[in-house]
C-alpha cells in the first residue's frame, strides 16, 4: 500500500498544479492553437499579392467612406451604428474624438458577457482600410497622430487585425488577433504595465506587451509597420515621432484591416503566487466618467522595401 501511495503522489501533485494553474494553461493553449491556425493558413496562401491603393482620412467633418467600412457604438448590451449611443459618442471637429460619459445605469447593468457584449461594456469601434498585406518586396505602414485626455481610463488603440475579425453587428467572426498601439488607464495593468503600449495578442491573450516611453495626453505621431519575413512569419515595428521603439516577431495574419477603438475595460494582473507558472489576468468594467481619445489623421499604404 505504501508503494502505491508513493507512485500516486507525483500524479496527485501534477493534477494539483494543473488545477491551480488552469487559467495560465488555457491561455498558453489558446495562443498555441491560434498560432498554429495562422501558420497553416499563411502556408496555404497564394504566392502573389497586390495591395490596395493608399488610403487616408483627415476627418474633415465626416468619416471617409473610402477608408472606413463601419463604426460601432456599444453600450447597455446593445449595438448602434450611429455616432452616439448610451454613454459614448464620436465627434469630428478638428479630427476624430471618441468620447465617453458617465453611465448613469452602470450600477444596475450586468457584467456578464453575452452577444454582442456585457451590459456594462461601453465602447466605440471603427473598422476599415481592409485588404493590405506585407509581401517580400513591400511593408505595410499605418501612420496616425493620437492624444488622450488627462482623465483617461479603460483602454483605446489603433491596431492591425485580420480582415473580417469584427462585424457591423458587434459580433466577432474570427479570434481576436492584433498588433499595434494601445493606451491603458493608470488603474489597469497588462503584464505589469499601463499607459502607452506596443501590443501583440493572439486569440484575445496578450503575447507581448511593451511600454512606450511617451506622455499619452500629448500629441504624438505613431507608425505601425508590418514586414514579411516568410510566408508564415512577419515582423511588427512600433515607432513614435520617427523613432523605432520596438520590433516583435509575429505569425502572419494574412490580409489585415485597421481597428480603432476606445472602451471602459478594467484590466488587472493577479499577483503570481509561488505555485503558479505565470501571472493571470482579470477583466472587468468601470464607470470612469468623461474621457476622450483623439486622432487628427490616419493613413495606411504599402511601401517598397
Amino acid at each position: 500500500m505504501k508503494t502505491v501511495y508513493i507512485l500516486l503522489l507525483p500524479i496527485v501533485v501534477l493534477l494539483l498544479l494543473i488545477g491551480l494553474n488552469y487559467r495560465q494553461i488555457i491561455s498558453a493553449w489558446m495562443i498555441r492553437v491560434e498560432t498554429s491556425r495562422l501558420e497553416k493558413s499563411a502556408a496555404n496562401a497564394a504566392e502573389g499579392y497586390e495591395n490596395p491603393a493608399p488610403l487616408e482620412d483627415k476627418f474633415d467633418g465626416e468619416l471617409s467612406p473610402d477608408f472606413w467600412n463601419f463604426s460601432i457604438t456599444n453600450g447597455g448590451g446593445k449595438v448602434s451604428n450611429e455616432s452616439a449611443w448610451h454613454a459614448a459618442s464620436i465627434t469630428l471637429e478638428d479630427g476624430l474624438t471618441i468620447n465617453h460619459f458617465p453611465d448613469t445605469q452602470f450600477a444596475n447593468e450586468s457584467s456578464r458577457s453575452h452577444p454582442p457584449a456585457a451590459d456594462q461594456y461601453n465602447n466605440v469601434t471603427l473598422i476599415g482600410a481592409g485588404g493590405f498585406r506585407p509581401t517580400p518586396s513591400s511593408d505595410i505602414v499605418l501612420q496616425f497622430s493620437s492624444q488622450v485626455s488627462e482623465s483617461f481610463y479603460g483602454s483605446a488603440g489603433v491596431i492591425f487585425q485580420p480582415v473580417g475579425t469584427l462585424q457591423a453587428d458587434g459580433l466577432f467572426e474570427k479570434p481576436f488577433d492584433m498588433f499595434g498601439f494601445s493606451v491603458v488607464g493608470k488603474e489597469s495593468s497588462i503584464q505589469g504595465v499601463n499607459g502607452a503600449l506596443c501590443y501583440l495578442a493572439l486569440n484575445w491573450v496578450p503575447v507581448k506587451v511593451n511600454p512606450l516611453p511617451v506622455e499619452v495626453d500629448v500629441w504624438h505621431d505613431y507608425e505601425i509597420r508590418l514586414r514579411w519575413i516568410s510566408k508564415t512569419e512577419w515582423l511588427g515595428f512600433m515607432s513614435v515621432d520617427g523613432v523605432v521603439m520596438y520590433e516583435m516577431p509575429m505569425p502572419a495574419f494574412g490580409p489585415v484591416e485597421v481597428h480603432v477603438w476606445s472602451d471602459n475595460y478594467l484590466v488587472s494582473d493577479k499577483p503570481q503566487r509561488w505555485w503558479e507558472i505565470a501571472p493571470s489576468m482579470n477583466l472587468n468594467f468601470q464607470d470612469g466618467g468623461d474621457k476622450q481619445f483623439s486622432i487628427k489623421y490616419i493613413r495606411v499604404f504599402a511601401e517598397a522595401r
